[in-house]
């Protein structure tokens, strides 16, 4: 490798890292954080790209990393009582499988490009690692997982319960 070859790389390298940094940064979800925080995230997390139809997450395999989508947009979807149902698409900017950065579990649906998909991945030992760097804001990110996790499950519930109410179906007597 010569000298300009390997300063292209390096160029290329930097601009990866300050584009991975302001995808953080406008995503939601890390928006606010401590930007030594979302610098040490966007240099340890891997790029990865999909095409149409392939799988980011298959149900009831081992959970143990997040994504952001950088572009393209992806289908949620679950097998139940053998169909499969799409729950949701998400698309840019969108961060998802939060929940495998603190616990392990078997993924309980499926996501699969709707289109060409490129995504940043977060791993849980990433996650850990910026956990440990930086101690003073475990409360804060740890909070930020659960708080979105209960917005999915709230407006999961309300969009379940918009179908059950449109339908003929009697009531039953618990649903939780």
């Amino acid at each position: 490798m010569n000298s300009s070859t390997a300063a292209n790389s390096e160029a290329r390298s930097r601009s990866r890292l300050s584009n991975d940094f302001d995808l953080l940064r406008r995503t939601p979800f890390f928006s606010g954080l401590h930007l030594d925080v979302i610098k040490l995230l966007a240099y340890l997390t891997v790029h990865r790209s999909y095409r149409p139809g392939d799988p980011l997450i298959e149900q009831g395999k081992k959970a143990d990393r997040a994504f952001v989508l950088i572009n393209g947009s992806v289908d949620v979807s679950v097998i139940h009582r053998g169909n499969n149902v799409i729950l949701q698409q998400l698309k840019e900017d969108d961060f998802f499988g939060e929940l495998a950065l603190l616990a392990q579990f078997d993924w309980f649906f499926t996501i699969k490009a709707v289109d060409s998909v490129e995504a940043l991945i977060i791993d849980r030992a990433t996650f850990q690692k910026v956990l440990e760097k930086f101690p003073e804001h475990k409360d804060t990110l740890i909070e930020r997982v659960i708080q979105l996790r209960v917005e999915r499950l709230i407006d999961q519930t309300s969009f379940m319960l918009d179908k059950f109410l449109s339908s003929d179906q009697k009531p039953a007597t618990a649903l939780i």
